[in-house]
């Protein structure tokens, strides 16, 4: 008679991950594993050369006449809004039109027969800029006047001023934190899959679907329930896959539906 009271991963008993014997045996699916439907493209992005400037003048034709390249999309392209920023502050671009503001921000993408043929093509393109001063630590940013990146956000109790000018003693120091994150298993990829009317279906590596949903609807400029997003594995789950993959995810489905293509 099976014991109801038991709970299933309870504190001390063994629980084994419902997806732990296909990642050890290779045998579970990322986005990269889906067959792929006959006719389906393959983007690539062009990025920027250069930390902080003003785009003076973009030539693309070298790219588009590469071999394999079926389609170049630029800010010009883009049926909805040029915005992904997941804070509603319009400040992240799918891709910029005057100002450069992070080395390898993504100005276009190149649409062909295959990924290599896409990435070889990106390489052709002629950029122009007018290169701006430009800080890459947060003291040399401080140092030289430059904006806080977000509002700051101060937690206090009581009369902080007061407090402090009473105190005995204050202790001041400053801390530098070399940040890093581990790589994921599964890299940033999207793949669209059109659909009839406004609809498209995404396949994309996040953590945040219902973002995902929305930025590419806003994109498009669709309603978000015509946008349909599924993720297989949910892991890696620390902040790197919640806002950086809406780019891979308007790119793909800017694409599908332009083309009608997967």
């Amino acid at each position: 008679m099976k014991d109801m009271h038991t709970i299933s991963g309870a504190v001390s008993k063994d629980r084994i991950h419902d997806s732990a014997t296909k990642h050890v045996t290779g045998q579970a699916e990322y986005t990269d594993d889906i067959a792929e439907p006959k006719g389906t493209l393959h983007a690539y992005l062009g990025v920027a050369s250069v930390a902080h400037g003003r785009i003076r003048a973009m030539d693309l034709s070298a790219v588009r006449a590469a071999q394999g390249v079926v389609d170049v999309l630029t800010a010009e392209d883009i049926p909805g809004v040029n915005d992904i920023s997941p804070t509603g502050r319009h400040d992240e671009p799918v891709f910029p039109t005057k100002l450069v503001e992070y080395h390898g921000q993504p100005l276009f993408a190149v649409v062909a027969e295959s990924r290599d043929a896409a990435r070889r093509a990106a390489e052709l393109a002629e950029i122009d800029y007018v290169e701006l001063p430009h800080a890459i630590d947060a003291p040399a940013a401080q140092a030289a006047g430059m904006p806080m990146v977000t509002d700051p956000l101060t937690l206090q109790r009581g009369d902080v001023a007061t407090g402090q000018a009473a105190a005995a003693h204050r202790v001041q120091a400053r801390m530098v934190v070399g940040g890093q994150d581990h790589m994921y298993l599964e890299g940033h990829i999207a793949f669209a899959i059109p659909g009839e009317d406004d609809d498209v279906i995404v396949h994309c590596s996040t953590q945040h679907p219902s973002e995902a949903q929305h930025m590419v609807a806003h994109v498009l400029g669709v309603p978000s329930n015509a946008v349909t997003v599924n993720v297989r594995r949910m892991g890696g789950g620390f902040g790197g896959k919640e806002s950086q993959m809406n780019i891979f995810c308007a790119v793909a489905a800017i694409a599908a539906k332009r083309l009608n293509r997967p």
